[in-house]
């Protein structure tokens, strides 16, 4: 480290320091709330805009209202244009009585509400007799959102003239139509605002901590390495593994309630500059209480130190990557470490994935409206997270106020509005979840199924839309469950056509291989932990799915092997690969070589990835209900027809692929992808449609064809596989109707 002589100006300074705060000296009589008029509205609430739809392309309300018009007729009604909220709401600060002209600035609070009743602002006239002459004075009084500590450390956070805002002030809780509608445009609010002040009210640092955080920060606000680089990272042990207080604290910060609230987490994610405000434990009630300020980068800095840590429960583990996550791709990093003024900055485009981030709102907390008994209150919760989806995505529609003809706002209602939005915008991954199916208000069930956080990937770059001329879908009901009517692709299935015959030699090969790694064991990663615990329940299973999907991958062959394990990250050396396909192999000589476990350890890592990554989990599969098969891209026949196969062949000139279907349809099952998710931009998403003919005889000459949508999987195809799917021409003529398992 470096003295503090030596580094009076490091871009660490400020990062982190301790206020002190006098209860006493807060006075909120000299504050109060007033709505911000033209033009000073207008400056302050667009200079920053940032773009979230799926495809980082600006959509356009119309467009995508008229788009949502013909896939799903219904839902217009409960949509409205956000700009019509964004430039109508009410917005309010929170300013001296005194000041004198207009903010040219403001901050946003953001805080975890501790109980359901919510007091509301109100004006009190003081008693006669209180001031001389018989005079009598007016003054706002507004409730404390935290702690007085903590709510003066807010105060002080502002620069001089600089606004405050934060909901329980500046909106009108008495207004039933203000409230949803600054809901639908809170982003607005937050992402214009110079920073976000994060009020950890839930928790207390400890004296221990508090001192040890003293010394760490002086040492650290020194640091000689540059600003991309994280003092004390990389250590054997890691630093926070030698410092207890320091990982201690750490793990209080991320225990705060505020990081399980799906608006507190909203609110965080809008802003672009961030502080943290944490009270420190005190004894006396009348003493001056300490508050610790600290910045979006310190805590991105405390995440990489506990990111290196083995022995985090795994909520906190989970926790640690999300948070580093977001504030790891920050830009800037927050400007006002230092408390010198500095000019805001635009930030670029945030690419989360549309679906990963529906997922991960809906399993957050959210209160609804404390007015409203306790059913109601947990449907206007659920209301709040569509809200707060829509307003996440940066699409330009925001939630309708409710009309008589809406549906309930139960979670699975809400989560289909949020995938038929996302569809209508050509979102690929919303026709591609894995979840279960949604269950309706009606008790349908829906072709729809619920997101989970593995549909798609929220760490990397959004994918593409999918193109309008392949998207063409339309949702219907026929008076019992709603379907889809889409184009499908048909693949062509091998083993019904012409069965391998070298398959039965395959599967005996690889149950040699498998019983070889376990009793060597051979180091794998995921699933491949059931070698180490063979009296588990689930052993037997594993071993089995390893042993067919091992023997589908032997079947694929070398070529296919090589261009699927570089497309899923899983890549296997050339010459391994060529030695672990030789059929001449000696297994039991390879596997005692330094290069045999290496390559048997590679074989079974991209093994584990295939089953890991192809069975969907979040539907309930599992080992025992899904099972590898082989399918092949179809032939010029097949492509265009689900009913008549290829005569004579496979199809295999067209590329092969693997994918995780039911066992309990595996007779009567046949494979799709939607036209719309045919480029193979999409791979990576599970587009392979596991479906069962509703047709008493699928040979029918009805106009339409009635499908079952029994699962969904990632189709793991090679390069041909992949270029034969693209390049497949209009789909069945007929129109394909798609059910949820359910039936009609």
């Amino acid at each position: 480290m470096a003295s503090p002589e030596s580094y009076q100006h490091s871009s660490r300074s400020g990062q982190c320091h301790f206020l002190e705060i006098d209860e006493d000296e807060l006075d909120t009589s000299s504050l109060h709330a007033r709505i911000v008029q033209s033009p000073t509205r207008e400056i302050l609430l667009h200079q920053h805009t940032r773009s979230l739809s799926p495809s980082n392309i600006d959509v356009n309300a119309e467009t995508l209202l008229l788009d949502l018009g013909r896939l799903a007729p219904s839902m217009v009604k409960e949509f409205i244009p956000r700009t019509n909220l964004e430039n109508t709401f009410p917005f309010r600060l929170i300013n001296d009585v005194n000041l004198q002209g207009e903010e040219d600035s403001y901050i946003a609070m953001s805080y975890c509400r501790k109980n359901l009743t919510q007091e509301t602002r109100r004006r009190v006239v003081t008693p006669i007799g209180d001031l001389p002459f018989g005079w009598q004075k007016e003054v706002e009084q507004f409730p404390l959102p935290t702690s007085a500590p903590l709510f003066g450390a807010v105060i002080r956070e502002r620069r001089i003239g600089e606004g405050l805002w934060f909901d329980q002030v500046c909106i009108d809780q008495e207004d039933e139509a203000e409230r949803p509608a600054i809901i639908g445009a809170v982003d607005t609010i937050y992402k214009n605002a110079r920073a976000v002040v994060v009020a950890l009210d839930d928790i207390i640092v400890t004296p221990d901590e508090e001192q040890f955080l003293r010394y760490y920060t002086e040492q650290y606000s020194y640091c000689e390495l540059p600003g991309d680089q994280q003092p004390n990272a990389g250590q054997n042990p890691p630093f926070m593994q030698q410092y207890g207080l320091f990982r201690a604290f750490l793990e209080r910060i991320i225990s705060s309630e505020f990081f399980e609230r799906a608006w507190c987490t909203h609110e965080m994610k809008m802003g672009r500059n961030h502080v943290f405000l944490v009270s420190c434990y005190t004894q006396c009630e009348d003493e001056i209480h300490t508050v610790i300020r600290f910045t979006g980068d310190f805590l991105t800095h405390m995440l990489v130190l506990g990111r290196e840590l083995v022995t985090l429960p795994p909520a906190s583990t989970s926790r640690i990557r999300s948070l580093l996550n977001f504030f790891q791709h920050q830009v800037p990093s927050d400007a006002i470490a230092s408390p010198t003024p500095s000019t805001p900055q635009s930030i670029i485009p945030n690419t989360t994935s549309f679906v990963p981030m529906v997922s991960e709102i809906f399993c957050m907390k959210a209160g609804g409206n404390p007015r409203f008994p306790e059913y109601l209150r947990r449907l206007d919760a659920n209301r709040d997270k569509t809200s707060i989806a829509l307003n996440a995505s940066g699409l330009p529609l925001a939630l309708a106020p409710p009309n008589p003809f809406s549906r309930p706002n139960i979670e699975d209602e809400c989560l289909r509005t949020l995938l038929l939005v996302g569809i209508a915008a050509r979102d690929p991954v919303s026709l591609c979840t894995t979840g279960t199916p949604l269950q309706l208000h009606d008790g349908s069930v829906s072709w729809l199924c619920r997101p989970g956080p593995l549909d798609g990937n929220a760490a990397r770059p959004s994918l593409p839309r999918f193109h309008t001329q392949t998207g063409q879908i339309v949702q219907a009901t026929d008076g019992r469950a709603e379907y889809a009517q889409l184009n499908l692709i048909f693949l062509d299935l091998p083993h019904r056509t012409q069965p391998s015959a070298s398959f039965p030699t395959h599967v005996v090969q690889a149950r040699v291989f498998i019983d070889h790694c376990v009793q060597y064991q051979i180091p794998g990663s995921g699933l491949w932990g059931f070698s180490q615990a063979p009296a588990h329940s689930r052993t037997p299973a594993l071993r089995n799915i390893f042993i067919q999907t091992l023997a589908c991958v032997f079947d694929c062959g070398s070529q296919w092997l090589s261009e699927v394990s570089s497309s899923i990250q899983a890549q296997i050396d050339p010459h391994a690969i060529d030695m672990l396909l030789n059929p001449h192999l000696l297994l039991q000589n390879y596997i005692l070589l330094p290069e045999g476990r290496a390559a048997l350890s590679q074989l079974v890592h991209f093994v584990s990835t295939l089953i890991a990554s192809g069975i969907p989990w979040a539907s309930g599969a599992s080992e025992r209900t899904h099972g590898p098969l082989i399918i092949s891209a179809p032939t010029s026949s097949s492509s265009s027809s689900a009913y008549s196969p290829p005569p004579g062949g496979s199809g295999s000139s067209g590329g092969k692929a693997i994918i995780f279907a039911p066992f309990e349809h595996s007779k009567t099952l046949l494979i799709a992808i939607p036209e719309a998710v045919k480029s193979t931009e999409f791979a990576a998403l599970a587009r392979g449609w596991i479906l069962t003919s509703m047709n008493a005889y699928t040979g029918s000459s009805k106009a339409s064809v009635s499908w079952t949508l029994q699962s969904k999987g990632v189709v793991f195809g090679n390069v041909s596989f992949g270029s034969a799917v693209q390049a497949c021409g209009d789909a069945e003529l007929r129109n394909h109707r798609v059910y949820g398992p359910s039936g009609r």
